[in-house]
């Protein structure tokens, strides 16, 4: 048994129409720990440094970090991890929401797109049963409003989805994916989407995440989440309360502007 993760990822190639449930191994883990690094060792691996964004040897690789799906406090982030068009370098970008969660709980921690598909298309992912729909009639539709439409279409209303916009189909540099109240949105990654024909990616699982410890892991959730109220309560004289200084905006106060928006 495989714990704080599923030990399978999804590998789909999009020329090809062609579906894959991969076991992983459990030494990336051990040395590359959660999403963001083990993303990082898929492509040093598998994209060679003369691959640009738009090419089809690109890999686009949605990731749940470890402590995905589990009561850990915050623990919800999905890492997108593709070449940028942009630095034409490796970039990554993280969203909030139940994405990511929603992935553990339906089987997989990663989902990693090669290719590109003629047509543009969606990724419906429901525990095991995965397939790749048609999805002509969501094209030019915004991110947040594809995913309102794609659950109905599936009568699915649990249902998460990631979407790219009109910026993203048309390869914007600076194109996001939107995913719920959060956004993917450094490193044009929304654009390698759109090249890909990928419109979206709705997932719904019911399955579990293990955890070796469970008690114990419990217990030392609780004590993060009765800090988090304590602090909230008694500040440290200086810095703002925790819950005051969550999110982009806020960091702004104490980072230099700049460095935030044109460092990434």
């Amino acid at each position: 048994m495989r714990y704080a993760e599923t030990g399978f990822n999804l590998e789909i190639d999009l020329s090809r129409g062609n579906i894959e449930r991969v076991e992983t191994d459990p030494r990336d883990t051990e040395l590359y720990l959660g999403g963001l690094g083990t993303n990082a060792k898929i492509i040093w691996d598998r994209v060679p440094p003369e691959v640009e964004a738009f090419s089809p040897d690109n890999l686009l690789i949605f990731a749940a970090g470890l402590l995905c799906g589990t009561p850990a406090t915050g623990c919800n982030r999905t890492i997108v991890s593709t070449i940028s068009p942009q630095t034409r370098l490796m970039a990554f970008s993280m969203m909030g929401g139940f994405w990511a969660p929603e992935l553990k709980y339906a089987g997989y921690d990663k989902v990693i797109f090669r290719g590109k598909s003629p047509n543009l298309v969606y990724l419906w992912i429901n525990n095991d049963k995965v397939e790749i729909r048609d999805a002509s009639h969501l094209q030019g539709k915004g991110g947040i409003e594809t995913g309102e439409l794609i659950r109905q279409e599936l009568k699915e209303p649990r249902a998460q989805v990631a979407a790219i916009g009109l910026a993203g189909e048309n390869r914007v540099y600076f194109a996001s994916i939107e995913q719920g109240h959060s956004s993917a949105s450094r490193g044009g990654i929304g654009a390698v989407m759109g090249d890909k024909g990928l419109k979206a990616i709705a997932v719904r699982g019911t399955g579990d995440v293990y955890i070796a410890q469970p008690d114990e892991f419990l217990e030392l959730c609780n004590e993060v989440l009765e800090y988090i109220k304590a602090r909230e309560e008694k500040p440290i004289p200086g810095v703002m309360p925790i819950l005051a200084g969550l999110g982009s905006p806020q960091e702004m106060k104490i980072h230099d502007e700049k460095w935030h928006t044109e460092s990434f």
